[in-house]
């Protein structure tokens, strides 16, 4: 999935907040990250050609046409492929080297691997 990180910015708000008019998005987007108005309606835009957002009129009304869980499984599917050779064992080993598990987060991974068996 070929999603920027400007149009993640504006399914961010869109999957927090719920549906909304594209000026109250621009005004979330200018406090929260310095966005111009015409940089807001430039990105909105570019998400209505890619099927990531609706534009639903009256009020130039944005909906979210993706969900986050599938945006987050395309890229870890892209990730995988460009970078681990689709093997999730290396992908687990070096993001699991960084930093230590908690027992809780061992019993979590645990629990995962005996649902997928």
């Amino acid at each position: 999935m070929n999603i920027r990180k400007s149009e993640l910015n504006i399914l961010e708000v869109l999957w927090t907040e719920g549906e909304m008019s594209a000026s109250r998005l621009y005004r979330i987007l200018e406090e929260k990250i310095g966005w111009k108005k015409s940089t807001t309606y430039t990105v909105i835009s570019k998400c209505i050609e890619k099927g990531f957002v609706k534009r639903v009129e009256p009020g130039f009304i944005c909906q979210p046409l993706i969900a986050r869980e599938d945006v987050q499984h395309a890229k870890i599917t892209d990730m995988l492929r460009d970078y681990f050779g689709n093997s999730r064992s290396c992908f687990l080993s070096a993001f699991l080297k960084e930093s230590p598990l908690s027992d809780e987060d061992v019993q979590k991974l645990n629990d995962i691997v005996e649902r997928l068996k």
